[in-house]
């Protein structure tokens, strides 16, 4: 059994099979995901867990790149939190429409779905490189 590290097998799972350049979301529990793609989810009941949590958890694992983000996010918490916890870039695009958020949800390899209720709380990241 791990000791430490993600506990979760699907989530260990997909993390290990992310390569450069590859993307994945980190999402509120309302976004909607296109048939087709994995969806990890983690949450229990609304607010467990929370966007924060998954992300600090999610920290110590990965080299990240860029992160996207709903421009409705600008100035919330949630981008606070993303910004809090990877020093990426940042770029934003509409949460709807085409070619909006939720319509590049469609590139990522899978999406982890949290219990978070606070508003455009999602997050694109796509993967770097550690060396």
């Amino acid at each position: 059994m791990l000791i430490n590290g993600i506990l979760n097998a699907q989530l260990s799972a997909a993390l290990a099979k992310l390569r450069h350049k590859d993307e994945f979301v980190i999402s509120d529990c309302g976004l909607p995901v296109q048939a087709g793609i994995e969806v990890i989810d983690l949450a229990v009941v609304f607010g467990v867990p929370r966007f924060e949590e998954v992300l600090m958890a999610l920290k110590p694992q990965l080299v990240l790149e860029t992160g996207l983000m709903a421009q409705e996010a600008q100035g919330q918490q949630a981008e606070h939190w993303v910004q809090e916890y990877f020093d990426v870039p940042l770029s934003y695009v509409p949460h709807d429409g085409p070619e909006g958020f939720k319509d590049r949800v469609k590139n990522a390899k899978f999406v982890i779905r949290t219990g978070e209720t606070t508003s455009y709380a999602n997050v694109i990241f796509r993967c770097g490189v550690p060396f």
